[in-house]
């Protein structure tokens, strides 16, 4: 296994999937890709560091996604990263796992139910659904 793919949208959730990616990719001898899935929910959420920092959306996802790769130091794994933009995160996700050739996706499931999962979907339900690469979840603790 080459390159697990970790997909990121900023929020506490997505990076419970850092260190079950580190292990594996660790125990594995694989490369990590932190990919920030860029879409309107994740820009305005950049808002606040925008503003006290004075830069870009696409500035700040960096920021967010060396700090991300930095807690991942301690594996000794190597540790690509790079911002997507997308209107349909799903669809991000997958596309960016066969592009880069990406042996593994792992990524956290946000654990929404009933109606809001009905209004706002399941990107995790969506990746599995049409992935061509083995997908490991994380369930929400």
């Amino acid at each position: 296994m080459n390159l697990i793919l970790v997909p990121l949208d900023t929020s506490e959730v997505s990076a419970e999937a850092l260190q079950h990616a580190g292990e594996l990719a660790k125990a594995l001898g694989s490369k990590i890709l932190l990919a920030a899935i860029s879409d309107v929910v994740v820009k305005n959420a950049m808002v606040e560091l925008m503003e006290s920092e004075r830069i870009t959306a696409e500035q700040a996802l960096h920021v967010y996604l060396d700090e991300k790769a930095a807690d991942l130091a301690g594996y000794g794994v190597e540790i690509d990263t790079m911002v997507v933009e997308a209107r349909d995160p799903a669809a991000a996700i997958t596309d960016t796992a066969a592009s880069k050739d990406a042996d593994m996706i792992v990524m956290c499931t946000h654990g929404r139910t009933g109606a809001a999962r009905w209004l706002l979907g399941s990107t995790a339900d969506r990746v599995i659904r049409s992935s061509s690469v083995p997908v490991h979840l994380i369930p929400v603790r």
